[in-house]
């Protein structure tokens, strides 16, 4: 039901309309929330809690069709007209997404084997940690995937998104891995105790993972939509194979702190194999440059000094610095400044950042 939902919310995501979508699925978590609240009540149990979680989504999945009939007169009917083009095109997506699910499950399955629960559980704590910001590339394409399909031939305005993506989506997971890093104990005792102290490290790795997995998110989209779904395909592949590899041979002498370091490299070698299927296909990749490294580094340093200070202190400068950092090493351009605040309805706001 739940794949079948994000299906149909495609009119939504092509129109820009996606308020709709969200606002059900905020109306299925509000159901579901009211529904867990009375269980003790009802004295539910396991079966009470699954049954409640499907339930909770009917009335959403409903209304959404009617959302379809009102707003794009759609309605829904059962057709095989193109259906071997469709499965044809769609193969290597299924294939991908079935890979991802183990990629994503499948570390955790390895250390329990080898290390046991408690390593299990150590770990998790961290991916739990690093999981919601797997939002953040998913908000950023869902918003220009539109835009990409609608200019598909259109080179000159797509590679100005492009590059403006990349840099937002680096921007963000480079700056919380670098932030989180250098304090990786304090944050994760203060947000889960003192026991859970050992999550530090392999946080503190998926957080560094992450900074090529944005890239990665965003590369898969841009490729699918220029009909070249197999590389996503092979890059699964490519990232499963790896990922275990590097698990079975570091989880025996690193334990949780092993899974993080096969996280990080089996990213970073998706990365390069994806930049260079761009490469290939002729996309520019020119943000990646001297000026780029020169901030990267400059700003790691900075932090790294200003580590020292008291936590809240460290998180507030930090992002105050780094914020002026962009203006000070020109991450953005002028244009790029421009469309951003134009996104958000601020426009008057690029004044101060532009050079």
């Amino acid at each position: 039901m739940a794949n079948f939902r994000e299906l149909i919310a495609t009119p939504f995501k092509v129109h820009l309309k996606m308020h709709y979508p969200m606002t059900l699925t905020i109306l299925d978590s509000l159901l579901f929330l009211i529904l867990v609240a009375v269980m003790s009540l009802v004295k539910g149990g396991l079966y009470y809690f699954v049954l409640s979680y499907v339930l909770s989504t009917l009335p959403g999945f409903v209304i959404q069709f009617v959302f379809l009939e009102k707003k794009f007169d759609f309605k829904p009917f059962i057709t095989f007209y193109k259906a071997k083009w469709l499965l044809k095109e769609a193969y290597p997506l299924a294939g991908f997404v079935l890979l991802a699910i183990v990629y994503q499950q499948f570390d955790i399955v390895l250390l329990t084997y080898y290390k046991g629960e408690y390593s299990a559980g150590i770990y998790s704590v961290a991916a739990r940690l690093t999981m919601p910001l797997n939002i953040i590339p998913n908000v950023v394409v869902t918003t220009v995937f539109p835009f990409l399909v609608k200019n598909l031939y259109d080179r000159i305005k797509t590679d100005a998104i492009n590059s403006l993506v990349f840099k937002v989506l680096f921007l963000i997971s480079f700056l919380i891995a670098v932030i989180f890093s250098f304090r990786s104990e304090n944050i994760v005792t203060l947000l889960f105790g003192i026991k859970f102290r050992s999550a530090a490290l392999p946080s503190a790795m998926i957080f560094w993972s992450l900074v090529f997995m944005f890239f990665n998110y965003f590369t898969l989209d841009l490729l699918t939509a220029h009909s070249k779904q197999i590389i996503n395909l092979v890059y699964s592949l490519l990232l499963v194979v790896s990922n275990t590899i590097l698990n079975v041979l570091l989880i025996p002498h690193y334990s949780y702190a092993g899974v993080g370091f096969a996280k990080v490299i089996a990213g970073f070698l998706g990365f390069m194999f994806l930049f260079w299927a761009l490469n290939k296909n002729q996309f520019t990749l020119s943000f990646i440059n001297l000026r780029f490294f020169i901030w990267a580094l400059s700003v790691a340093a900075l932090v790294y000094v200003l580590s020292m200070l008291p936590l809240l202190i460290y998180l507030l400068v930090s992002f105050i610095l780094i914020l002026y950092s962009l203006k000070l090493f020109n991450y953005f351009e002028n244009e790029e400044w421009d469309l951003i605040f134009r996104l958000i309805n601020r426009e008057r706001w690029s004044s101060y950042l532009r050079k």
